[in-house]
């Protein structure tokens, strides 16, 4: 057995809130379980239903913040957990044989690092870092000010690496300015396709529903989405809009479907449980993510493991999942106009709607299911043995 010091397993390490990083983390504990690998996980909080007999969750807590909070006292929180991870970490050193340490989650360009790396505490082990993300929103002066502190220790974590995961090939190429391209691999986030997967049940609606589900932050494009529907709803008038999610903007979005004069076109459904997700997509017809920029997108592979259509931005991560005109759509970023003819060229051949579903489901089985990206680290895991 290959026991794995998960040095870093995500703010939340969950299986069933909604937590992007606590659940992949999850999982790939989960789905590795076949291939005789044991995890040590260290996470600030451990929110777990259903315990895995080859993982042990060490919860080490940090007094958090929320997503408003002033600059400092988030990067505080970062490096109070940091801290206690690896005094946890250094704990588990000397009481377990370990074979590999591996910084899993958060890994966020610029400003995420690791204390054993930087404290040499990990030349003795194979030491692996990621999957690592970008950080594509603008961040304010504040911000700005300690990343520059901070992204000097990211640095210096990544070239303390034996290798290092890339969640798209995006990602990839920005890290080969600092890293060893060779040294590099890409491991997509994955999907629960048992979970989210088309319904069984046939739905009969008297409209069509175009879904977007995620944070609404200004970069995600609702604003054009919600144009896009303005001009949709001038020639289809049986099309609706739901969207799932809370955010800043979410006040300035209602405002702007009342100037539009689309507000009973477009319901805010607010926040939603992820294990209730799969009905969302599954009842919708299109699912539409319209981001100004994104370095993954978890929500399109949600979506399409529910045979839905993407409408998608064609940046970052949207545009490596979806295959253009195959399993979706991609369109230039902040076009409304754009937006709305491609939706409309799906609504109005229902044929191809249907056919982009399937090949959705069918690309994310093959790609972006847990069983997959479990095989994926089994292979890199193998080679640092």
């Amino acid at each position: 057995m290959t026991r794995i010091l998960v040095t870093s397993a995500s703010y939340i390490l969950t299986d069933h809130l909604l937590s992007s990083e606590g659940n992949s983390c999850y999982n790939i504990f989960k789905h590795l379980g076949k291939f005789g690998y044991y995890f040590d996980a260290i996470s600030a909080q451990v929110k777990v239903k259903k315990p895995l007999e080859n993982a042990v969750f060490h919860q080490v807590g940090f007094f958090g913040t929320s997503p408003t909070a002033h600059a400092s006292k988030k990067y505080l929180s970062h490096a109070e957990f940091l801290t206690r991870s690896y005094l946890k970490s250094m704990e588990i050193l000397k009481k377990k044989r370990i074979d590999i340490i591996h910084h899993m989650l958060p890994a966020v360009y610029n400003q995420t690092f690791s204390l054993l790396a930087l404290l040499g505490k990990t030349k003795t082990h194979p030491f692996i870092f990621g999957p690592v993300s970008t950080h594509f929103y603008p961040r304010p002066i504040d911000e700005k000010l300690i990343g520059k502190f901070t992204s000097k220790l990211h640095v210096k974590t990544i070239r303390n690496c034996d290798m290092l995961i890339a969640i798209t090939d995006h990602v990839k190429k920005l890290y080969t300015k600092i890293f060893d391209p060779e040294k590099i691999v890409t491991i997509p986030l994955g999907v629960d396709t048992n979970l989210f997967k088309p319904s069984k049940k046939k739905l009969n609606k008297e409209y069509y529903e175009l879904l977007f589900a995620g944070y609404l932050y200004k970069l995600k494009g609702i604003e054009f989405l919600i144009k896009a529907m303005c001009i949709i709803a001038q020639e289809r008038k049986d099309v609706k809009l739901r969207i799932v999610g809370n955010g800043p903007e979410k006040q300035r979005l209602i405002k702007l479907t009342e100037a539009l004069n689309v507000k009973g076109k477009v319901t805010f459904q607010g926040f939603v449980p992820h294990m209730e997700m799969p009905k969302y997509y599954q009842n919708c017809d299109i699912f539409c993510f319209p981001t100004l920029g994104e370095p993954f997108g978890k929500a399109i592979i949600e979506a399409m493991a529910c045979a839905k259509p993407v409408v998608a931005s064609n940046i970052g991560g949207p545009a490596e999942i979806i295959q253009n005109r195959k399993t979706g759509i991609l369109v230039q970023p902040a076009q409304p106009e754009l937006l709305a003819q491609e939706i409309l060229s799906l609504l109005n051949n229902e044929k191809m709607m249907k056919a982009m579903g399937a090949n959705a489901r069918n690309a994310v089985i093959q790609k972006y299911c847990w069983e997959k990206i479990a095989e994926k680290y089994h292979k890199l895991y193998a080679t640092l043995i």
